[in-house]
């Protein structure tokens, strides 16, 4: 068994003690499935004097399964996402957003194919190091979609972030890449859904680990892993997805550096 594997064998037991109000804890089982996220985003100004600014961004999921080792062997989701951004505090954004996720049925898996709306509302807090910054995360969001049955279902969820970028030296007079960082966070969330549809309110919790730098200063990249932990609505299976994460974001507004502190990598 992998180390990765591991990892999340021992943090799932210690988040099922936290988060269960049952007395004696059900048989979980655990399941293994490969996957893979790409995105690709567009930052532009608005109205500079009110620091409002604008982004859409573009998202393929694909999966294996438990049982298929390929990340690209399904496509699970396409995701359309723009946002609403006010940057008039210090070291802090507000958020706004709505998300068009289109989800596909994956039949080995049990998967159903369904659409599911996203409205959001997020505040990205940041604090400075000397070569780097400290970030937290807090996104409120509620999810609207037709359950397997076809009853429609209305899920109230938050989610936490705290996460540390890195700002890694430059040597050289004309490097490959500009103004790089290294990466990483921890995200929980909690679900609020009807008892009928989903007892816990534990949802995923999901850590990520990247490498971010610039090709120009308009374009800049992230390349990463992700491993999540995800409770199904059963109450009794935890997936645990892993595997690639790439993302390149376009800025109209020329960017000394990106650490990508927004970017949503994980899979359902």
């Amino acid at each position: 068994m992998s180390i990765l594997k591991k990892v999340f064998i021992t943090l799932s037991f210690l988040i099922v003690v936290q988060v269960t109000k049952a007395q004696s804890p059900p048989p979980y089982t655990f399941g293994f499935i490969p996957a893979s996220i790409s995105e690709g985003d567009i930052a532009f100004p608005i109205y500079e004097k009110w620091h409002l600014s604008g982004q859409a961004d573009v998202q393929l999921v694909t999966q294996g399964s438990y049982d298929t080792q390929n990340p690209f062997e399904y496509t699970q989701r396409v995701v359309v996402r723009p946002w609403l951004i006010y940057s008039g505090f210090k070291n802090i954004k507000l958020w706004l957003g709505y998300a068009h996720n289109q989800k596909y049925a994956v039949a080995e898996m049990g998967n159903y194919e369904t659409l599911e709306n996203r409205l959001i509302i997020m505040g990205s807090f940041s604090q400075n190091m000397p070569r780097g910054n400290i970030f937290e995360q807090v996104r409120f969001e509620t999810k609207f979609f037709d359950d397997r049955n076809g009853v429609h279902q209305t899920i109230p969820r938050i989610r936490m972030r705290f996460g540390v970028n890195h700002f890694l030296a430059q040597s050289k007079s004309k490097p490959l890449f500009l103004a790089p960082n290294i990466g990483y966070y921890a995200e929980l969330m909690l679900k609020f859904a009807s008892k009928d549809y989903a007892e816990e309110n534990f949802d995923i919790f999901r850590l990520s680990a990247y490498y971010t730098a610039g090709i120009t200063p308009n374009i800049h990249f992230l390349a990463g892993v992700i491993g999540q932990m995800q409770l199904r609505t059963n109450g009794t299976q935890f997936d645990i997805y892993y595997g690639p994460m790439v993302s390149v974001k376009y800025t109209i507004k020329p960017k000394e550096r990106e650490t990508f502190d927004s970017v949503d990598g994980g899979a359902d």
